[in-house]
């Protein structure tokens, strides 16, 4: 049976208020300590639907999940849309478009980035766990990618060990904005994030480029 148009939008409109509802009490409770019900009286639907969309909770969350990925691969692919020459240059605004998916989506960026501090988060799914390292893994990889250009363009330094000096810039990147969830007085607001990671940003550029070893 062929579902109308009309009837396909609805059911998108359900799926998603099920998606953000499952979301906030997902990001707020963990997983675990989330119930289908509770999710269901969020979305403001029957208890049935959820089952009818997703089948069952670890369906929602891997549905989560991929809904997460896809918007943190949209908000890197606009490092591509400004159109720069310079290798460096994407490293960089690669760093700026990370800190605008956290800054538009923190849900989603929690989900996939900071999972250690999601609250009773239990035990972890393999096939969840392995979806977004396959996907993440691929997108520092084009990070890794754009050094190894800007190498070989001559705009930083041969001597920089990449795959070490990549995985330093994404955890740098997460770890700075992980100060912007803690509940202690460490804890930053977004613009002294955004201030910091500029910050960081020039520290990098300073860092890498020819001739920064013998200043």
């Amino acid at each position: 049976m062929t579902t109308s148009p009309r009837g396909a939008r609805r059911k998108a409109r359900t799926a998603t208020a099920i998606l953000d509802a499952a979301e906030g009490l997902f990001r707020e409770r963990g997983l675990q300590a989330t119930t289908i019900d509770e999710v269901a009286e969020a979305a403001d639907v029957s208890v049935g639907s959820v089952y009818v969309h997703f089948k069952n909770k670890a369906g929602l969350y891997l549905a989560l999940v991929e809904r997460a990925l896809d918007l943190n691969e949209q908000a890197m692919a606009r490092v591509l849309d400004l159109g720069l020459d310079s290798p460096l240059e994407r490293v960089l605004a690669a760093g700026d478009a990370y800190l605008r998916f956290h800054l538009e989506q923190p849900g989603a960026f929690q989900m996939i980035a900071l999972r250690v501090l999601e609250p009773g988060s239990g035990q972890a799914d393999p096939e969840v766990e392995a979806r977004i390292a396959d996907r993440v893994e691929a997108l520092v990889g084009a990070v890794q990618a754009d050094l190894e250009a800007a190498v070989r363009a001559g705009e930083i330094r041969a001597d920089v060990d990449l795959d070490r000096a990549t995985r330093f810039v994404w955890g740098a990147w997460n770890g700075v904005i992980a100060l912007s969830l803690r509940q202690d007085r460490l804890r930053v607001d977004d613009d002294e994030l955004e201030r910091t990671l500029a910050v960081g940003r020039r520290l990098l550029s300073d860092a890498l480029r020819v001739g920064a070893a013998e200043r």
